[in-house]
């Protein structure tokens, strides 16, 4: 017996893959995404090479477990291809995506009995479909799966209160040099549609005052549609950019 297994070993390690310096990379990413250093990372990827494509590991970086597990054409969480499994921090499978050179064709997520909670087909002109169901697997009649927060109104009604509100001639009471005025403003929409953590993280030098403008504005702002995962109202961040035109006025970029 003892020999059996010796040589069931030795034949597991010969065919076990090896992977050279080359075959395997490491990179760090911030909670929205995007690649940063390892000491301010949310989490890291392991990569390895297999064939054409790049086996990608992601973990959580405070609990170092799996957060995703996918392949991909380049050494970037935005090149996946084929089916990429996500995981909760307590390893049960949240949702899967199905994606094409790094764009998403469909997503489902998952109850914790591993039953299909929603599923969501996308377009070229975004969603095209969206199902939900309850644990019982019944079917639930106009299920949002997904939706982005946005102003009462849309985008349109968005542009309508910055056009209302904003102070276009700010550069100028402030000496700037004639020309456009860029502001880029980050905040979170709450469950309840209120703008809260506002930070301007992009201001012109030239017009410090652009973007104490931005941020009056938005304190000001009325309640917003919050976002939607999953039928639920969810926290929401996005980032606005605010273009100050003092001869014609304002506009959202």
């Amino acid at each position: 017996m003892k020999r059996i297994l010796l040589v069931a070993f030795v034949m597991a390690f010969a065919y076990a893959p090896s992977f050279s310096q080359s075959d395997t990379t490491i990179k760090y990413y911030s909670k929205n995404g995007k690649e940063t250093t390892k000491d301010s990372a949310a989490s890291y990827v392991k990569f390895f090479r297999q064939s054409n494509l790049w086996h990608g590991m992601e973990y959580y970086t405070k609990r170092n477990v799996l957060k995703s597990e996918g392949d991909y054409n380049e050494t970037n969480l935005q090149t996946a291809v084929g089916s990429v499994n996500y995981y909760k921090e307590d390893g049960k499978l949240d949702y899967t995506t199905e994606f094409a050179d790094g764009k998403p064709l469909n997503k489902t997520y998952f109850h914790k009995s591993g039953d299909k909670k929603s599923y969501t087909l996308y377009s070229d002109k975004g969603i095209q479909l969206q199902k939900g169901w309850d644990e019982s697997g019944k079917e639930l009649k106009d299920f949002v799966v997904e939706r982005e927060a946005q102003f009462k109104g849309g985008t349109e009604g968005w542009k309508k209160y910055l056009e209302k509100n904003l102070n276009p001639s700010i550069p100028t009471a402030v000496g700037a040099p004639p020309g456009n005025y860029e502001v880029q403003v980050q905040f979170l929409v709450d469950k309840d549609g209120i703008p809260t953590n506002l930070k301007a993280v992009s201001v012109p030098p030239k017009c410090k005052a652009c973007g104490a403008e931005v941020l009056r504005v938005l304190r000001e702002s009325p309640k917003w549609d919050p976002a939607i995962l999953n039928n639920e109202p969810v926290i929401y961040e996005t980032t606005q950019t605010i273009t100050f035109q003092p001869v014609e006025g304002v506009k959202k970029g």
